[in-house]
């Protein structure tokens, strides 16, 4: 019994050993869950402020940052912000050198880009900040982020993109079992209706002692 649960530990430790942060991040982005799942659930797997949990933070906030740098370029926000400075120029350019002038619109440029990380940040904290929905309750997580683009339009179009990443799954019975496959490698790509049909072709035209594999090479 210990030969066994050995195996399976190993075979556990293969697929848990290492944590995929998208897959946190996504259920961040789930009003049911949000922060607080993930915290609560690193907690018990790697213990309370670990390492990890940290990683997620910090990739959340990193991959929002990027978004808000995008949205900063939009030509909305460079109007904006070049109208302001033909403002300034106007004022200041007959009492300032041109040299002046460079380091003021650094400035600028700068006062602005803190203003928007600031502005943008926000938006998530807001979220993570607001109550939970309640955890039974059935949502459509992508349409909730459809309903709160105007609200938070950058996190919004994060939100989106995150669960719109496609994802594969494997069942944990084949994963983890220790006796093989009860078929051979073809039983994947068959419907029931095809394994019945080969199982009786087998049975009318060879017999019981016919191999599965040379009844699939004789109906090809």
């Amino acid at each position: 019994m210990k030969k066994i649960a050995d195996q399976m530990f190993v075979k556990f430790n293969k697929y848990w050993c290492e944590f995929n942060v998208l897959f946190a991040i996504a259920v961040i982005f789930d009003p049911r869950y949000k922060f607080q799942f993930v915290e609560f659930s690193y907690g018990k797997l790697y213990g309370s402020g670990s390492r990890e949990l940290m990683k997620v933070r910090e990739t959340l906030f990193g991959i929002f940052g990027e978004y808000m740098k995008d949205s900063n370029t939009s030509p909305a926000s460079s109007s904006h912000s070049q109208g302001s400075k033909e403002v300034n120029a106007l004022t200041f350019q007959d009492d300032i050198s041109k040299e002046s002038s460079n380091v003021f619109k650094e400035f600028d440029e700068f006062e602005d880009f803190e203003f928007a990380v600031s502005a943008q940040k926000s938006q998530l904290e807001m979220y993570l900040d607001e109550p939970r929905s309640k955890r039974t309750s059935s949502i459509n997580v992508l349409e909730f982020w459809r309903s709160q683009q105007f609200r938070y339009p950058e996190l919004a179009k994060l939100a989106r993109d995150v669960l719109a990443v496609p994802v594969s799954t494997v069942a944990s019975e084949s994963t983890f079992s220790l006796g093989g496959r009860i078929l051979d490698q073809y039983r994947s790509s068959m419907s029931p209706q095809v394994v019945e049909v080969l199982i009786c072709s087998r049975d009318w035209l060879f017999g019981e002692n016919c191999k599965f594999s040379k009844v699939i090479i004789f109906l090809i």
